[in-house]
């Protein structure tokens, strides 16, 4: 496999200096494709199917070469129509730190604070 300069960009995403931003920004690891996509390209990874499935296979040669772990889990998404739906997401993270826990807490272990919108 070789080590393509995109791939070195997706690895930098798990380093320490980069973990907080990436969180800030899609979350923590493990990372699921269109978060990666979007850390890659930005917003118009979302206009384009292209770009999603190239950081797919990217991702999935990744873990061919033992860089990247993936991991399948279930979880509930919010639906344009107002509702809720299952989907099952596949998730990458560096090899042994994949572990993935479900949030028990709800509400009541939220962050108090504010959200203010900005345009």
């Amino acid at each position: 496999m070789r080590m393509t300069s995109r791939k070195k960009e997706i690895l930098s995403y798990f380093e320490p200096d980069n973990l907080e931003w990436v969180r800030g920004e899609i979350g923590s690891p493990p990372l699921d494709v269109s978060g990666v996509a979007y850390l890659l390209h930005g917003m118009k990874s979302f206009d384009t199917r292209h770009q999603l499935e190239s950081t797919r296979r990217t991702l999935e040669t990744m873990v061919a070469g033992g860089l990247l772990e993936r991991v399948t889990v279930h979880e509930s998404r919010q639906v344009r129509s107002g509702g809720e739906t299952n989907a099952t997401v596949v998730r990458y993270g560096l090899p042994g730190q994949c572990a993935v826990t479900r949030d028990t807490g709800g509400a009541d272990s939220a962050i108090d604070g504010e959200c203010e919108r900005l345009d």
